[in-house]
């Protein structure tokens, strides 16, 4: 009985790692695996660029900033600054436009709400910043892409390859601008 066991899982073993095998070999077949991947993050990039109100997004945004107390994203009395991300602190509401989005919310140190519409291997949203803001340090950047003043998209697929990449984002916006933002 115990040897009808052992090679029941020699042949789950052996498929499993045949699976592995074709996964890395076929292309057909990672694309069965990706695709459905894929093909969210281009509907979440499509969201975000052209069926979202830009103004109404960076006013919610705004809105939410102005709530959270300044003393957050001040540096230490010893001098040092935070980095790095925190939550949007509890009690504080989202407006509509936010919600709508269904995306993560977090807000940096250095003082800018980051709403992330896609995580994983291909990390993208927006950035909002309040009025007036300034850059923390000489090497901030602000996104990728700006959307409105105060407004920022931001992905990683500029940082491979950032004038291929924009082409690829403006034909993306084309595509879909007669529904969306123009």
């Amino acid at each position: 009985m115990w040897r009808i066991g052992k090679v029941i899982g020699a042949i789950v073993l052996i498929l499993l790692l045949g699976l592995v095998v074709l996964f890395f070999i076929h292309p057909q077949i990672s694309t069965f695996f990706t695709l459905p991947w894929y093909l969210r993050a281009q509907h979440r990039r499509v969201v975000i660029l052209c069926y979202t109100d830009h103004q109404a997004l960076l006013k919610a945004g705004r809105e939410i900033l102005s709530k959270i107390p300044k003393d957050r994203f001040h540096p230490h009395s010893d001098g040092s600054i935070d980095s790095g991300i925190f939550s949007v602190p509890k009690g504080i509401q989202f407006p509509q436009a936010i919600k709508d989005l269904k995306s993560g919310c977090v807000v940096d140190y250095d003082g800018y709400l980051r709403l992330e519409m896609h995580g994983g291997m291909d990390h993208f949203g927006v950035k909002i910043y309040p009025e007036d803001y300034k850059k923390p340090r000489d090497y901030f950047e602000y996104g990728d892409r700006e959307l409105l003043p105060g407004l920022w998209y931001y992905d990683e697929g500029y940082h491979y390859n950032p004038e291929k990449y924009d082409k690829r984002i403006d034909e993306l916006i084309e595509k879909h601008k007669k529904n969306g933002n123009k």
